[in-house]
């Protein structure tokens, strides 16, 4: 399959996907996850630009090495992860090879990265160390959404919404090892008869310790980083923002909605929703929030999410319960999701006559791998095959039109053994060997230059600020301290600073710096 398209096809929309999202209802009782980005009304000044001069003009920043008309956000960055149990294990050390070899580019460029956070519009110093995370690469500042079909959703959860590195989703794994869900995780060849076995809960006891990473959350934990001191003397802004840094970064720990700002990277996890006398669809749980909802929302937390797209398909399990909704695993319905993920978000970022993802990496395992038990399950493998063709040809035909670079990074050789006590090993060993062929090692490198290259482009802009760095701008003025607002850009808390506070005005008589003054309200790690 080509990786790079230039197709002068038609730019046809995406059929509407049969998913719960695009339910025709009109007055739906489940839990309502998502309809539309939060994306702002207004972008603030110097988002997607540079800041802006005096003069109130702005210039774009442009490279002719990029692969954009515009600014380096105008196109998306999509990552989707496969589920199948503990065989998203291989996912993750193919991703462990791509950051490997994004870490060494960063630091081979000059200048050299820091980590993957790193901006030089900003002084590393300035910068708290648990936002800069120094030697750090972690996918959530290279990818715009990460996506992923239950085991892959868990790890799409911590990549993503987390901001977790792939070592750390690695160890998590290892530490784990013993309580990792098998597909469906049945431990024997048994038939579906309901009225032969007990309906059991998700997680049973055997796995409820792989959700430890998620348990720390709670639906009363909902905080939301604030500053809680300022100090109006330029000379002394460290203690305030010290201190704001210890709230935001408690906040961001213990937060349990599963919601992110709609300027950062997103997650979407994937499951299969089951209804009565309906056939079950796909269904997606996203952190992007629901504009368009005239009803408000209800809370979904992380682990009631890691619950519903891992639960059991299988008739032996009840269907995890949410609001009023019931979910289970999705691998059965799309085990790879890049599909479904190309018809949620294309008509989100679609822009006339431009494909709106640059590129989709899909990261997974051949399909026909599965269990013995799980095969005799399926209609045959021959099925199989024709659903994992037919949904492959359905994203070549995007190509163009939704996206300008698509690969997906399958192993093709992996077989487990008969002791569950060296999965990991196999697992880790079989992914390794394939990634140590020339054709593989150059397709990493390939993408990973991409990447960085992307991210260095994006780096330099204002927006980089609230995407890696989790930037917000609050008032230091007496009058403003008791009103809890955020300014969510440089340039618009320019514009406050300058109508409400005379910010140009005192800059003319030579009174203060301009840059200075901005950089005494800006606030990191805020969520």
């Amino acid at each position: 399959m080509a990786d790079t398209a230039n197709s002068t096809s038609s730019a046809a929309s995406l059929p509407q996907p049969t998913s719960a999202l695009r339910n025709s209802r009109s007055a739906p009782k489940r839990v309502r996850t998502r309809v539309s980005i939060a994306i702002p009304e207004r972008p603030p000044i110097g988002n997607d630009v540079t800041a802006a001069p005096a003069s109130g003009t702005t210039t774009k920043m442009t490279s002719p090495n990029l692969r954009v008309k515009t600014t380096p956000w105008a196109k998306s960055l999509i990552l989707t992860l496969d589920g199948g149990g503990i065989r998203g294990y291989s996912s993750l050390i193919i991703l462990r090879a791509l950051m490997t070899e994004i870490a060494h580019i960063e630091t081979s460029l000059d200048p050299k990265a820091l980590s993957s956070a790193h901006t030089d519009r900003i002084d590393p110093d300035s910068i708290p160390d648990h936002v800069l995370r120094k030697n750090q690469y972690l996918p959530c500042h290279y990818f715009d959404y990460i996506a992923g079909t239950s085991v892959g959703g868990l790890i799409a959860i911590m990549l993503g919404m987390l901001g977790k590195s792939v070592d750390d989703c690695i160890a998590e794994f290892q530490r784990q090892h013993k309580a990792i869900p098998l597909p469906n995780d049945i431990p024997v060849v048994t038939i579906d008869l309901p009225l032969l076995h007990r309906r059991s809960t998700w997680p049973t006891r055997r796995t409820r310790a792989f959700f430890e990473t998620f348990a720390k959350f709670s639906v009363t934990s909902t905080a939301k980083a604030r500053p809680n001191s300022y100090s109006p003397n330029p000379t002394t802004p460290s203690t305030a923002t010290t201190q704001h840094d210890e709230t935001a970064s408690t906040a961001t720990t213990d937060s349990a909605e599963f919601r992110k700002d709609s300027l950062q990277c997103q997650t979407l996890a994937w499951c299969t929703e089951v209804e009565e006398h309906r056939a079950r669809r796909p269904y997606a749980f996203c952190t992007f929030k629901d504009e368009g909802s005239e009803s408000p929302e209800q809370l979904v937390s992380i682990p009631e999410v890691a619950k519903a797209i891992t639960t059991p398909s299988s008739s032996a399990f009840k269907p995890f319960k949410l609001g009023s909704g019931q979910f289970v695993d999705g691998s059965k319905q799309i085990r790879d999701p890049t599909l479904e993920v190309l018809k949620e978000l294309t008509d989100l970022l679609s822009e006339p006559g431009e494909p709106p993802i640059d590129l989709l990496l899909s990261v997974g395992t051949d399909e026909n791998q599965a269990w013995f038990y799980e095969k005799l399950r399926r209609p045959s493998s021959s099925a199989v095959s024709a659903s994992s063709s037919l949904s492959q040809a359905d994203i070549t035909k995007e190509e163009g039109r939704s996206y300008v670079h698509y690969h997906r990074f399958q192993v093709t050789d992996i077989k487990l053994g008969l002791r569950k006590k060296y999965y990991l090993r196999e697992i880790e060993e079989a992914t390794e060997k394939w990634l140590a062929t020339d054709d593989q090692r150059d397709k990493i490198r390939r993408y990973a230059e991409m990447l960085v290259e992307k991210r260095r482009a994006r780096a330099a802009t204002t927006r980089w600020e609230t995407f890696a760095l989790g930037v917000r701008y609050y008032c230091f003025h007496d009058e403003c301290q008791s009103v809890d607002r955020a300014f969510d850009g440089r340039g618009e808390f320019h514009e406050h600073l300058d109508r409400k506070h005379r910010l140009m005005k005192e800059a003319a008589k030579g009174d203060l710096d301009v840059e200075k003054e901005l950089d005494k309200g800006r606030r990191f790690g805020c969520t």
